[in-house]
């Protein structure tokens, strides 16, 4: 799965150095893509003394870049391919910290056919996409309320594992009735066949105004895994239903982590209010947790803004992200940005 974006369609020579096309096929194309987004900010989380301003990367999307291509092989069946890397477009450095690997945002080869589509390799994380699906702020992981709470470290970062997983086999069913199944299974490599992998299944309904999906997720390894700390589900259900005037989102997760005891109980709430060129977002989360070693708490996060479209390819954001943790005083985020799409 891959954001909507314009392409750039190479071809002649260019195209058949890089997507051999053999007898039997039909078409054959190759896209570079990607989204460059960096925001004008003061960043604060609570309990963190630290506030700075800040120029950052990705406040609205992730910046990353790509490469991908489909080869039609007839019979309504085709190949596809990606290989997708983050940066960060304030330092021009690659990836989204220090030293990751230049395509961890997606690097597979797979095939599309009337039974679904196959993919194997690094592969984006479903749960993370399903939960990008159900709130206003979309795959912001610096603004939505949401999204920072269950997959990012300062926010408490209640899901474990990454948005990305690597050595894993991907399935996508095709829709019926409005229903899609997807599956996913991220093998360890351990030497033992079980401990260590991950598995993620994801049950999606879809109609003209409303969107529907629950899913369970299983990690044996990656981030927030440890010795002491082996294993995390995670359970999570989401809907949203356009009123058009509105578009309402609710959602809830429950994470369950084995040896810490670690129990997040997460609740959300958002809207998105269409307006002139753009849109007005809000959004609430809330996150409970319990864990052997510490006393139960609470943290709040809520945001407002609105992002508004210059063209097709680009827009402006203005928000504001207000955290709060029962334990410690607030923090504040406010961010002024620009999304362009190539």
């Amino acid at each position: 799965m891959r954001f909507a974006h314009p392409t750039l369609l190479l071809s002649g020579p260019l195209l058949a150095a890089l997507l051999p096309i053999s007898a039997g096929a039909q078409t054959g194309t190759v896209q570079i893509y990607g989204m460059a987004d960096v925001y004008l900010g003061r960043s604060a989380t609570s309990g963190v003394a630290a506030r700075g301003n800040v120029v950052n990367a990705g406040g609205m999307t992730t910046s990353y870049w790509g490469i991908g291509g489909l080869e039609s092989l007839g019979g309504g069946e085709s190949a596809t391919f990606a290989i997708e890397g983050f940066m960060r477009p304030d330092t021009g450095e690659q990836g989204r910290t220090t030293g990751e690997g230049l395509f961890t945002r997606a690097a597979y080869v797979g095939l599309n056919a009337g039974w679904g589509a196959a993919k194997i390799g690094r592969i984006p994380n479903p749960l993370f996409q399903t939960t990008a699906a159900f709130n206003p702020y979309g795959f912001s992981t610096r603004l939505s309320p949401l999204m920072t709470q269950m997959w990012i470290v300062p926010y408490g970062s209640s899901s474990a594992g990454d948005s990305g997983w690597s050595n894993a086999v991907h399935y996508t069913s095709p829709v019926v009735n409005g229903f899609n199944f997807v599956g996913q299974y991220g093998l360890g490599e351990h030497a033992a066949n079980s401990p260590g992998n991950n598995k993620v299944a994801v049950l999606k309904y879809t109609s003209a105004s409303l969107t529907a999906a629950v899913a369970a997720q299983d990690i044996g390894n990656g981030v927030g895994i440890t010795t002491a700390a082996p294993s995390q589900r995670t359970y999570f259900a989401g809907a949203a239903y356009d009123f058009k005037v509105v578009k309402a989102y609710a959602t809830y997760a429950r994470n369950s982590q084995e040896g810490s005891g670690r129990t997040t109980r997460t609740a959300h709430l958002g809207l998105s209010v269409p307006q002139g060129a753009g849109r007005w977002m809000l959004a609430w989360a809330r996150a409970n947790e319990r864990a052997f070693v510490k006393a139960p708490f609470r943290r709040d996060t809520a945001a407002a803004g609105y992002d508004y479209n210059l063209s097709l390819r680009t827009d402006v954001y203005a928000s504001y992200l207000y955290d709060k943790l029962s334990t410690a005083a607030d923090g504040n985020t406010f961010a002024l940005g620009i999304r362009h799409r190539f």
